[in-house]
């Protein structure tokens, strides 16, 4: 029979921020990836969650994961950017590199943004939805970096990663909409969940309905 736990939002996001303050992390960057994992929960994306911190751990401890490290830009034409993460955490390169493109876009109309490097980013949606918040649309190409593990359409061997594609679009007066999801038939997220499925703690903020 499976375990079903129900764990709180703020004692978990306190958790998570401790540990990664205990890599070495500052007080902006544990907050930045602490929220980031428990709102993936929250919005029932386990395979983006807390559970992501083991893997964390281990990269920082391997030299994988450089901490507080910050996005640098490589080319800045206005309308154009390249960015390069420094294998920094994918919740602070990410944050800011879509501050970045939210301000050129509003100042010229659109902005087209490479970025290269970073470590894991998340829950991609997450950076579509801070795009709406600024009132922009956004369109989000990712290439996997890892190991094949998806064949192409019609093919029997990998060739290539999930490589997810994500669009955030606001509506004045309405909910907003987002589309997230993996090229592959599922996330390599929630593979990795598969197995965990028998003992699964949710996280439930308590303000939350």
């Amino acid at each position: 029979m499976a375990d079903y736990r129900t764990i709180k939002a703020e004692p978990l996001t306190n958790a998570i921020r401790a540990i990664v303050k205990a890599g070495g992390s500052s007080d902006r960057e544990a907050e930045l990836v602490a929220t980031n994992l428990v709102e993936a929960n929250l919005k029932g994306h386990d395979s983006h969650g807390v559970g992501m911190i083991p893997r964390y751990v281990q990269s920082v401890t391997n030299g994988g994961l450089a901490v507080n490290a910050h996005v640098k830009i490589v080319l800045d034409t206005g309308p154009l950017l390249t960015l390069d993460g420094l294998t920094g955490y994918g919740q602070v390169i990410g944050h800011e590199a879509m501050e970045l493109a939210a301000e050129r876009a509003k100042r010229n109309g659109v902005c087209l943004v490479g970025l290269s490097n970073s470590h894991h980013i998340g829950r991609i949606g997450h950076w579509a939805e801070q795009c709406i918040d600024h009132g922009l649309v956004s369109i989000h190409f990712v290439n996997v970096i890892s190991r094949p593990i998806v064949a192409p359409w019609g093919g029997s061997d990998a060739r290539h990663g999930t490589n997810p594609f994500c669009v955030g679009i606001p509506r004045a007066g309405k909910d907003p909409i987002v589309l997230d999801f993996a090229t592959s038939r599922i996330a390599q997220g929630k593979t990795r969940r598969r197995p965990q499925q028998g003992c699964r703690a949710r996280a439930w903020h308590h303000h939350r309905q």
